[in-house]
C-alpha cells in the first residue's frame, strides 16, 4: 500500500488568545487530494488547521471516519513544524505540501502612543538610527499577548517577524520520497512564474512545483503549471482530480 503525506488550507498564526492573522486558503485542494489517494487504495496522513479537518469538505467526502487516513490537526506554522518532523521516522512514497503557509507571524504588539513615548524618552545619544531601530524592534512597551488585548485601542500595533520556511527540510526530513510543492505568485507572466518555480525547486531540492497565479483564480481560470529542476514541464493542471491524476502517476 502506497503511503502519502498531505499538508493542506492555512496556518494560523495569533496576535493574543482571540485574534490571529491566516489567508484564504480552504483547504479544498488538499482534501480533495486526499479523497482521491484513498478511493486508490493508498495510506494517507494529512496535515491541516482544526477549521479544515472539523469543516464542510470532511463530510462532504465522509473523511471522519475514512480507513487508512490520519489527520493530524495543528493551528500555527510552528504546529506544521513539529508535525511534518514527527513523520520523519515514516517512509512516504510521496509528500504533497499543499498548505499555505503564512509567511509571516506576530512577534509582539504594542501602542503606537506607547512606542512614541518610549522613542522620546531616548537619551540624546541613543537618538540615532541605530538606537531608534533597536527601540522600534524590541521596545519595552510590549503588550501582554496572552490574554485577550483591549478591543479599544485605536493604535493598537502588530510587529510581524518571518515563519519558518517549511518546503526547506521536506528534503531532510523525506529524502526518499517523491517532494511536490507549491506556489503562489499574483499578476505575472506565465514566463516568470515558471521561473521562480524552477528556482524554488532547485532551492529546496524538491522533485516537482505546481506553479499557478492569484489573478487567474480571481477571473476563474483554475490553471497551474508542472515544474522542475530543468524548468516548464510542459503539463497544466485545471483541477484537482488533474493533480491527483499526475502525482498519482508518479509512484503507481
Amino acid at each position: 500500500m502506497k503511503k502519502i503525506l498531505i499538508t493542506a488550507g492555512p496556518t494560523n498564526e495569533y496576535i493574543d488568545e482571540v485574534m490571529k492573522i491566516t489567508n484564504m486558503s480552504t483547504g479544498r485542494l488538499g482534501v480533495e487530494l486526499t479523497k482521491n489517494f484513498l478511493n486508490h487504495d493508498c495510506e494517507v496522513t494529512l496535515i491541516c488547521t482544526r477549521s479544515v479537518a472539523r469543516g464542510g469538505l470532511f463530510e462532504r467526502y465522509n473523511l471522519a471516519s475514512a480507513q487508512n487516513l490520519k489527520v493530524v490537526q495543528i493551528e500555527t506554522t510552528d504546529d506544521m513544524f513539529y508535525a511534518l518532523a514527527n513523520e520523519r521516522n515514516t517512509i512516504y512514497d510521496l509528500v504533497i505540501h499543499a498548505s499555505a503557509v503564512g509567511d509571516y507571524k506576530p512577534e509582539f504588539s504594542f501602542k503606537m502612543e506607547d512606542l512614541a513615548t518610549e522613542i522620546l524618552n531616548l537619551a540624546q545619544k541613543d537618538r540615532t538610527y541605530e538606537g531608534i531601530l533597536a527601540v522600534l524592534t524590541n521596545p519595552k512597551c510590549k503588550l501582554n499577548d496572552n490574554t485577550k488585548i483591549s478591543s479599544y485601542e485605536p493604535n493598537l500595533t502588530v510587529k510581524l517577524t518571518l515563519t519558518t520556511k517549511l518546503i526547506s527540510h521536506l528534503k531532510e526530513w523525506f529524502p526518499n520520497s517523491t517532494l511536490v510543492g507549491f506556489k503562489l505568485l499574483e499578476n505575472v507572466s506565465k514566463e516568470h512564474l515558471i521561473e521562480v518555480a524552477q528556482k524554488l525547486c532547485i532551492k529546496n531540492n524538491m522533485h516537482y512545483i505546481i506553479a499557478n497565479d492569484l489573478a487567474d483564480l480571481r477571473k476563474g481560470n483554475h490553471v497551474s503549471y508542472l515544474v522542475n529542476q530543468n524548468g516548464y514541464l510542459g503539463h497544466e493542471f485545471h483541477s484537482p482530480d488533474d493533480i491527483f491524476d499526475k502525482t498519482y502517476s508518479f509512484i503507481r
